[in-house]
């Protein structure tokens, strides 16, 4: 994460840790990394980063046996925390299609990324927040719940109809977002189509539906047209995940 650019904080606050720790690792101190170059996430209580960074010293064997636990099941992990709908109300699946290149008024064209899907995202439910919310979003910070996942692949039948559907390999992000009291579906739907509209990456092929359940986190969790990324979790697009009952 490190590497692609992420900010240190927030790298901090997706694996629950102090910035001082992941300002160490950028830096290169050796003083505080467990043993073997490796950092060691305790999943035990179903996420990453409840324990923070593993300091204890480590045989070799120990380190191996305890890394084969962090990577038992991520799924399960990801779901039974972040992504735990059982307080929610009714949720709507979506499904957002980005360009795969733009080009400025001079120069060459400027291809889509993983950092440019997540601005995107982000943009987009600064918009929608802000028209579903008004004033409650930008004095008190309200702001819907959602549950967004990014990946690289054909859009398949499931999310999108048959004739929208291909094999294009196009960025798609994939997420639930909870209705508020005040709307129904239909006019929920009218906004996302309207805020995704005015971001500068966003593809016309869009899908929303409402009674989503179980399921459809299910399916956005799975593993295919997650190859993208370093890891499973690096999927999710935690820097717009709102989940605060989760969090708390």
């Amino acid at each position: 994460m490190l590497a692609r650019g992420d900010r240190q904080h927030d790298i901090a606050s997706y694996f629950g840790v102090n910035g001082g720790r992941i300002g160490e690792i950028a830096t290169g101190d050796k003083s505080t990394i467990p043993r073997y170059g490796v950092t060691l996430l305790q999943w035990g209580t179903g996420f990453a980063g409840e324990h923070g960074l593993v300091d204890k010293d480590l045989s070799r064997g120990e380190a191996h046996n305890y890394s084969m636990e962090v990577r038992s099941d991520p799924f399960e992990s990801a779901k039974s925390h972040f992504f735990d709908t059982s307080s929610w109300g009714e949720f709507c699946d979506v499904t957002l299609t980005l360009k795969q290149a733009l080009q400025p008024d001079r120069g060459g064209w400027v291809k889509i990324d993983d950092y440019r899907c997540r601005q995107a995202f982000r943009h987009f439910m600064n918009l929608l927040n802000r028209a579903v919310y008004g004033s409650a979003f930008r004095r008190h910070g309200k702001r819907l719940r959602v549950l967004p996942v990014l990946e690289k692949g054909e859009v398949r039948a499931r999310a999108l109809r048959p004739w929208e559907c291909g094999a294009s390999g196009r960025w798609h992000i994939h997420c639930a977002i909870e209705l508020p009291s005040h709307f129904d579906a239909i006019t929920l739907e009218n906004m996302i189509r309207e805020c995704w509209a005015k971001v500068e990456w966003g593809h016309g092929r869009i899908l929303v539906r409402d009674g989503a359940n179980a399921g459809w986190i299910d399916y956005m969790l799975k593993d295919r047209q997650k190859s993208e990324f370093d890891g499973f979790l690096d999927c999710i697009i935690i820097e717009s995940l709102h989940n605060p009952i989760a969090d708390a």
